[in-house]
């Protein structure tokens, strides 16, 4: 019912592994704890805030923050590591307890899931910001790291993806410690990662002198802006978390047999399509954004406006560089702008 962890007919088991959104619908911080099942004292106030926030909270225990206290336009952010997902859903979940005839139960469709209906309550009272889902192949059924790394170089990967970077770390007697396959930009609203989970555990259990035997791969597509928002809307639409998950993937990657010149028309390699077990690829719909003009002039207030003012500053408070010049600003000016002029005139 949770809705944040399932198991694939094929063995492959589905997270969301993060999630941060803004809540817009209130500025008070007590009413955004309120709403997820939390109370002032569950959190402990940090030195600073963070990315343009004065005040960060921290949920004792887990690796939840809350950041507050930033211009009016900003709202209030929430940032769930991976490791607090679970925590956060089940504190959600507290607030969704009604009180039946048959004793207590939980206000929630009867095919929904707890995750659904956190993502609902996000979307009513804000946005998604980042999202991230993870695959994870324990016991290492399907691709190696170094497999990934083998079918790339070879040409057996069509991907969407514009590059690929292969890290591999180690200690200095040669020891490998770490493997991470990247594709596409870090900064970018689409990032994937392959990297083998179970070197990154034993290393960091290393100070306790534990491991797992267990090989693990994980697959971890990190989502961000209108694109995270869309993998939420996929959610709450009743798509499952594994078909959005794999589907996405697939919309992004495939690995493919070399048995046509096109690498489009080449067939499904085996393995890749055991990997998808049937389910169909997702893309990802974003919508086309237009600028409006007050977003035109709240640009020209901050990445204009200094210069500008030092330019007449410099001509003794003369304006006759702005006026010298707007007719060359109007000659300038392409289709879409004047477009934009002109229907703020006639409103």
């Amino acid at each position: 019912m949770e809705g944040n962890l399932i198991t694939l007919d094929n063995g492959l088991i589905v997270s969301v592994d993060w999630l941060s959104f803004t809540v817009t619908s209130t500025a008070d911080v007590v009413d955004v704890l309120d709403m997820f099942g939390y109370v002032m004292d569950d959190f402990t106030r940090m030195p600073k805030g963070a990315r343009g926030y004065k005040t960060m909270f921290r949920l004792n225990g887990y690796s939840l923050s809350v950041l507050c206290d930033g211009n009016s336009d900003m709202g209030i952010h929430v940032d769930v590591a991976g490791s607090a997902i679970g925590e956060f859903v089940r504190s959600f979940s507290e607030t969704l307890k009604v009180n039946t005839p048959f004793g207590e139960g939980y206000d929630i469709d009867f095919d929904s899931t707890f995750m659904v209906a956190l993502l609902e309550r996000i979307r009513d009272n804000g946005h998604v910001t980042r999202i991230d889902v993870a695959i994870d192949d324990i016991g290492c059924n399907y691709f190696t790291t170094d497999d990934v790394c083998g079918l790339y170089g070879n040409a057996q990967i069509v991907s969407k993806f514009r590059n690929m970077r292969n890290v591999v770390e180690s200690e200095v007697s040669g020891r490998k410690t770490g493997h991470t396959v990247y594709f596409g930009s870090r900064t970018s609203d689409i990032f994937l990662r392959v990297y083998d989970k179970q070197l990154e555990r034993n290393r960091k259990l290393s100070v306790s002198g534990t491991h797992i035997d267990n090989s693990w791969v994980r697959w971890e597509l990190e989502l961000k802006n209108d694109r995270a928002v869309s993998v939420s809307k996929m959610l709450t639409s009743g798509i499952p978390l594994g078909a959005v998950a794999v589907g996405v993937l697939g919309h992004y990657m495939r690995m493919v047999e070399l048995d046509d010149i096109n690498r489009s028309r080449c067939t499904t390699y085996p393995v890749w399509a055991d990997f998808m077990d049937g389910i169909s690829s997702l893309k990802i719909t974003v919508p086309k954004y237009e600028k409006t003009m007050d977003e035109k002039k709240t640009w020209i207030k901050r990445q204009v406006m200094p210069t500008l003012a030092a330019v007449i500053l410099s001509d003794g408070g003369s304006l006759e560089f702005v006026e010298d010049n707007l007719e060359n600003g109007l000659n300038r000016m392409n289709k879409s702008l004047y477009k934009m002029a002109m229907g703020e005139l006639g409103s």
